[in-house]
């Protein structure tokens, strides 16, 4: 999978660590108008009124604000840059120059002790809300895409008021401001308080408001369901406090909860309605009576998926569409059918997708489905974090224990290498779900769910997410799929792939999701796809359900925008799978003997010409790129000889690509092969090798290469060609020295001596490949 690197700045000019101006530099043989536009770009991106494009002899200004370019002799100096930029944001008093001017705190470090900084668009957010507040605005929104970091911008937001003691000054005998972050779920609570603030702020600072309503304090996190109920007193817990109380509210998810304005939390928002109220959300609504625009107004900030993937800070992914056959036309349930469990009378009719599950239950759907993921993983990756979104809580019980049945092996040696994480699990979920969230585990790797994990659960190294329950609401989609948009290329994880079973990725394709895949792909268990293949049609209609809709189908038709309805839920009910539990009205029934299958698959990729999907066949695609590119095959390989001509080769490839070449081998399930052939393979029609088959070409037919080097070198040699063939091309590369059975012959330093030295061990190894990938036309 393929992420174009991201844009980078030649130069930034700072004032007080925070650029006020960018500088875009190109060669002195060229013109210097050459770098306006990308200095602009740069410019809209960092949100800095002045730009500069040299070529170091001549100098082009871009005032951003006044829309104004020209030539001028030098840069402005830094106190007229600053008093620039000044002007342009309307920083006017002296609270809004001394909110520009604090550093941001550095007090929350990364895995390796590091501070972590704000990225460019996390600064924008952080600037433009104290603006907002310098300049008294109660109501302020900041839509950041799931995995961008609106956690960050809170926390460094209340840094900036923290210490420049707003909004009472430093005379006040109180002088810090008074803070309620407020959620809906406990995680939203709990992660930013423990992750952020704690790390940020310290302990003393900091309560979670429960079934009190404690003064003491400074920072206050709380549940709209905990204050609304009523307390230690004899009134609702938020009417507690004094109106006045809180300076500033931090709202996250605000497209949940309060966002319905005849909801019984909006009272909340109302209550505390003096203070500065700050939005944050990846998925605004606007429907019905919930409206986040209409509360908060226009959003101060924006920054998409699309943007976040095209900048290099979200991951990239890939679609797998499954349609299996019972879910295209419907089950039909005959007259006289039995229930497997109750023997009760199961009503007749066709059952469509958006009833299975949810009224009729077809074990061998889920067992299917369980085989699909099962097989997809022995060709990826069996340890890969996935995350599988089913109906409900017993749906995902269900689909955990098939997926124990069909992976006894990796249970064997990983207990809880599947399991479920719902309400029902208690504190044994919130245990599992604390490891899966951990880098640094390798177990739970498989989790089924239904909502729970849908919003506000940070699991950086997922790698798939599977959707088995069909999903219309535009706001849940994107908070389902933002699971896997963050990037942990530490770990491995630098894409995510969507495998989905209901149609849900259609939402994709509405004009108000802000970014289409990189690609789509469904695999075809039957007749090859036409090369310019279309998807059935039929296959839409599959998720249409014309039928009557249930009870809780109703419900979410009507309460998309919000995810939950309040009025109808018990205030101590906060979990949606609970949530889910209280609105569920109908008998659900059990039919066995219905044999489901896979009925098709596809594979979709975004046309460079156009930006539309289209359906093709994998092998065509990548070979019609191919000789698009107009390579040849001897140069290819000569390239991949390498060690640096690998990694530029598989840079440049997965540019043209798409996909990484690497990639080849778990998409064509030929782990035994080198990647560079089934490249040529699919391009030119070649026979195929396997490693091995290289490996014993190279020992009968290269004797006088490996007689060139010393008995101990040749040793040396000779290993490496046992570990590529078993492993691949990269281990032809001294970094392998480290690891067996090099350890057990010596240091890196004493095996490169063998050959006279590190230069003259990096021939060699280079020789070895070349040998290895010579042509045989």
């Amino acid at each position: 999978m393929h992420q174009a690197p991201p844009l980078r700045a030649d130069f930034a000019l700072l004032h007080a660590e925070r650029p006020i101006a960018v500088v875009e530099v190109k060669k002195s043989s060229r013109d210097v108008r050459r770098g306006v536009q990308q200095a602009r770009r740069y410019a809209e991106r960092l949100d800095v009124p002045l730009a500069y494009a040299t070529n170091g002899q001549r100098l082009i200004e871009i005032d951003m604000r006044a829309q104004i370019e020209h030539e001028v002799q030098a840069f402005q100096s830094p106190e007229k840059a600053w008093t620039h930029y000044r002007n342009a944001n309307e920083l006017t008093s002296d609270l809004a120059v001394a909110f520009a001017e604090t550093r941001y705190s550095r007090r929350v470090v990364d895995a390796a002790g590091n501070p972590k900084k704000l990225r460019y668009y996390q600064d924008v957010a952080v600037q433009r809300l104290i603006r907002g507040i310098a300049s008294d605005k109660k109501r302020l929104l900041a839509v950041l895409a799931t995995g961008a970091g609106k956690t960050n911008v809170a926390m460094q937001l209340v840094h900036v008021l923290w210490e420049n003691r707003w909004p009472r000054g430093v005379d006040s005998t109180d002088s810090r401001p008074r803070v309620l972050y407020l959620a809906d779920r406990d995680i939203l609570v709990n992660q930013p308080m423990r992750d952020w603030f704690r790390p940020a702020f310290g302990e003393e600072p900091i309560t979670r408001v429960t079934t009190s309503s404690p003064r003491s304090k400074h920072l206050y996190f709380a549940l709209y369901q905990a204050l609304d109920q009523v307390g230690d007193g004899t009134d609702r817990l938020f009417r507690q406090y004094d109106p006045e109380w809180f300076d500033l509210v931090i709202v996250d998810e605000c497209h949940r909860g309060s966002a319905k304005e005849n909801s019984a939390w909006r009272e909340v928002l109302e209550h505390f309605s003096s203070a500065v109220q700050v939005g944050l959300t990846a998925t605004p609504v606007s429907q019905g009576h919930a409206d986040t625009y209409g509360y908060f107004g226009p959003p101060i900030v924006e920054y998409s998926l699309r943007q976040g993937i095209e900048d290099g800070f979200l991951a990239p992914f890939q679609v797998v569409r499954v349609h299996l056959d019972s879910d295209i036309d419907g089950i039909e349930i005959t007259e006289g059918t039995l229930d497997a469990v109750t023997g009760e009378l199961v009503p007749a009719g066709i059952y469509k997708l958006g009833r299975l599950e949810r009224e009729l239950v077809v074990p061998a759907r889920t067992e299917e489905a369980a085989n699909y993921l099962t097989d997809l993983m022995r060709r990826t990756d069996r340890l890969g974090k996935t995350i599988v979104f089913c109906v409900d809580q017993a749906h995902a019980a269900r689909f955990r224990e098939a997926m124990v049945n069909r992976n006894s092996d990796m249970m064997q040696t990983h207990n809880d290498w599947v399991v479920r994480i719902t309400s029902d699990e208690g504190e044994l979920g919130k245990v599992l779900l604390d490891r899966f969230q951990q880098p640094e585990t390798a177990v739970p790797v498989v989790v089924t769910t239904s909502r729970l994990l849908s919003t506000g659960v940070d699991v950086p190294t997922v790698k798939n997410i599977v959707l088995f329950t069909a999903i219309k609401s535009m706001p849940q989609f994107k908070q389902t799929i933002g699971r896997g948009t963050r990037l942990d290329a530490d770990n491995g994880k630098e894409f995510f792939t969507i495998i989905d079973f209901t149609g849900a990725t259609r939402l994709f394709d509405d004009p108000t999701f802000d970014g289409p895949p990189i690609r789509r792909s469904v695999v075809n268990y039957g007749d090859p796809i036409p090369a310019e293949a279309t998807e059935p049609a039929e296959l839409d209609a599959a998720f249409d359900d014309d039928s009557p809709r249930s009870t809780v189908e109703q419900d979410a038709a009507n309460d998309d925008a919000t995810d939950v309805d309040d009025d109808e839920v018990p205030a101590d009910v906060t979990d949606p799978d609970h949530i889910d539990a209280v609105r569920r009205r109908s008998t659900v029934y059990t039919v066995d003997g219905i044999d489901v299958r896979v009925a098709s698959e596809g594979v979709y990729v975004v046309d460079r010409e156009t930006g539309n999907l289209r359906l093709i066949r994998f092998e065509q695609w990548v070979r019609n790129r191919m000789l698009a590119l107009e390579l040849d095959r001897e140069s290819l390989l000569a390239q991949w000889a390498t060690v640096s001509g690998r990694k530029a080769l598989r840079e440049a490839l997965e540019e043209e690509l798409g996909i990484g070449i690497d990639g080849l081998v778990a998409r064509l399930n030929r782990p035994d092969c080198d990647p560079i052939d089934l490249l040529i393979h699919l391009a030119w029609d070649e026979p195929l090798k396997t490693r091995r088959e290289r490996a014993n070409r190279l020992t009968r037919g290269e004797r006088a290469f490996l007689s060139t080097y010393a008995a101990e070198a040749r040793q040396v040699l000779a290993v490496l060609v046992d570990k590529y063939s078993a492993n691949g091309p990269d281990d032809l590369d001294a970094k392998v020295l480290v690891l067996p059975p090099f350890r057990d012959m010596g240091t890196p330093a004493q095996l490169a001596a063998r050959f006279g030295g590190v230069d003259q061990l990096r021939e060699a190894l280079d020789d070895l490949g070349q040998q290895l990938f010579k042509s045989t036309a």
